[in-house]
C-alpha cells in the first residue's frame, strides 16, 4: 500500500473490474439509492489500467484517533419547520433536518432551534435564501456581531438544495458590514456553498459572493469572488448520482484541488449480508449497509464515499447517507489501517463481511482490501474532515463511526 502526504498519491491497482456497471461511467442509481433499497444489477467490465506501484512510506505525523461510541443525534424539535405564510415543501424541511444531523455530528454540542425559530426567507424585503438560528452553547463566549450568544445559522441558498452552517469566527464577520455595497450577512457575502475548511493557519468558508477568512487571532477578512464550482465543469468520468456530483461542488468550495477521477465509480454489494453499523442509542440498535460506493480523484489522494442503508433505518434515523469525502492524511491513515493502525484503532477491527466479488483476480486485491480494512479499523465516514479551534490553533478533525480522527 502506498501512503503519500495531502493530495499525492497511493497505491491503486486495477479498481475492482467486477464491481463496475456495465456501460458506464458513473453509479446511474436512482437518486433514492442514497436512502432506500433500490436494486443495482452488476455485470462484467472490462479490466482498467493498472495504477504503477509507488514507494511505501508510513502514515502522516500528527495523526491521533480517539475512539468514541456513534450516538445518533435526535432531530430537535422545531428543526425546519417553516414560518407560516412561506412556501412549505417536503424537500426544504428535510434538507434543513439533513444539515442537523450532520452539524451534530460535526458538533455534538448543538442544542436545538434558538428561541423557537422557524425557516424563513432572508433578508425580508428582497430574499436572497432560507434561514433557522440553531443554538450551540459552546459558543457562548465566541465574539458574535449578531449580539446573540450561542448562534449558528443554518442557510439554503434560493438557487441551492443543501444548507450549510455559519459558526464561530466566521458567523461573527458574516455579521459585519464589510461585503457587497457595505452589507453584512445574505445581503453582504451571500449565502454558505461549502463548508469551513483549513486556510493557511487559520479558517475560511466560500459564499456566493466570496471567501471570508479567520486566522487564529480571530482577525479576517473578505476576498469577494465566484465559488470554484460555478465556474469549473464537473470533472469527466465523475459519476453521474446526484449525491456524488454535490460532493463534488461541495468539496470544490471547501478548499480541494481540482479533481481527475482515477476510474469509473464502484460498487460493493452487502445485501447477501449486511453490514450493520453499531450504534449506542436505546432504541437504534445498528445501521443495516446494504451497499457502498465509492471513486477515488487524483490518483488516490481524494476518495468519495457513500453508504446506502434501507428505507425503514434511514426512516429510523431520520435521514439516509450523503457522499462523504475522504481526502490527503486522513485517507492516507484511512488506507494504511490494514496493516499501521493508528493507537485507538489497533483493539481487534469489527467484523465486515466479504461482499460478492466473483472473479477477484490477486492484482485487483490491495485497494478493495485497504477500504475494507480501513472500514473496519476505524468505522464508515459521517462527516468530512473540518477544523477545529484547539487553544491557540486550529486542528483538523473527521468523524468515523467508531471514533474520531485528528490531524494536528
Amino acid at each position: 500500500m502506498i501512503i503519500k502526504s495531502r493530495f499525492g498519491s497511493v497505491l491503486l491497482t486495477a479498481l475492482l473490474p467486477f464491481l463496475l456497471f456495465a456501460g458506464c461511467a458513473g453509479l446511474n442509481t436512482p437518486k433514492e439509492t442514497s436512502q432506500g433499497d433500490a436494486e443495482n444489477p452488476m455485470e462484467a467490465a472490462p479490466p482498467l489500467e493498472t495504477i504503477p506501484a509507488l514507494p511505501e512510506r508510513p502514515i502522516p505525523a500528527g495523526m491521533e484517533f480517539i475512539p468514541a461510541p456513534l450516538s445518533w443525534p435526535a432531530i430537535a424539535p422545531g428543526v425546519g419547520l417553516v414560518k407560516p405564510g412561506e412556501a412549505e415543501t417536503n424537500a426544504l424541511t428535510e434538507s434543513f433536518r439533513t444539515a442537523y444531523i450532520e452539524e451534530c455530528l460535526r458538533n455534538p454540542s448543538l442544542d436545538g432551534v434558538l428561541g423557537g425559530d422557524f425557516v424563513h426567507s432572508w433578508p425580508t424585503a428582497a430574499p436572497l435564501c432560507r434561514v433557522q438560528n440553531w443554538r450551540d452553547p459552546s459558543l457562548a463566549e465566541t465574539p458574535n456581531t449578531w449580539g446573540i450568544p450561542s448562534l449558528v445559522l443554518a442557510i439554503q441558498s434560493m438557487e441551492g438544495n443543501r444548507v450549510f452552517t455559519v459558526r464561530g469566527a466566521i458567523l461573527n464577520l458574516y455579521g459585519k458590514s464589510a461585503g457587497r455595497k457595505g452589507a453584512n450577512g445574505a445581503a453582504g457575502y451571500g449565502a454558505p456553498v461549502g463548508d469551513e475548511f483549513l486556510y493557511k493557519n487559520g479558517i475560511a468558508q466560500r459564499f456566493e459572493y466570496g471567501l471570508l477568512y479567520v486566522d487564529p487571532d480571530g482577525k479576517g477578512g473578505f476576498t469577494p469572488g465566484t465559488a470554484p464550482s460555478t465556474v469549473e465543469a464537473v470533472p469527466e468520468g465523475t459519476s453521474t448520482e446526484a449525491d456524488f456530483r454535490e460532493a463534488w461542488k461541495r468539496g470544490m468550495n471547501s478548499g480541494l484541488p481540482p479533481l481527475k477521477a482515477d476510474g469509473p465509480a464502484l460498487r460493493l454489494d452487502f445485501s447477501g449480508t449486511s453490514w450493520e453499523i453499531p450504534v449506542d442509542t436505546a432504541a437504534a440498535g445498528t445501521i443495516p449497509i446494504t451497499a457502498l460506493y465509492y471513486q477515488s480523484f487524483n490518483q488516490g489522494s481524494v476518495l468519495f464515499l457513500l453508504a446506502q442503508t434501507t428505507a425503514a433505518s434511514a426512516q429510523t434515523f431520520g435521514t439516509g447517507f450523503h457522499t462523504r469525502i475522504i481526502a490527503g492524511p486522513f485517507l492516507d491513515t484511512f488506507l494504511a489501517g490494514r496493516d499501521h493502525p493508528l493507537p485507538g484503532a489497533d483493539a481487534p477491527p469489527l467484523f465486515i463481511p466479504q461482499p460478492g466479488v466473483p472473479g477477484l483476480r490477486p492484482e485487483d486485491a490491495p485497494f478493495h482490501e485497504a477500504v475494507l480494512q480501513g472500514l473496519a479499523r476505524y468505522g464508515l465516514p459521517l462527516t468530512d474532515a473540518a477544523p477545529k479551534r484547539d487553544g491557540d490553533i486550529f486542528r483538523e478533525t473527521q468523524r468515523f463511526s467508531q471514533g474520531w480522527m485528528v490531524k494536528d
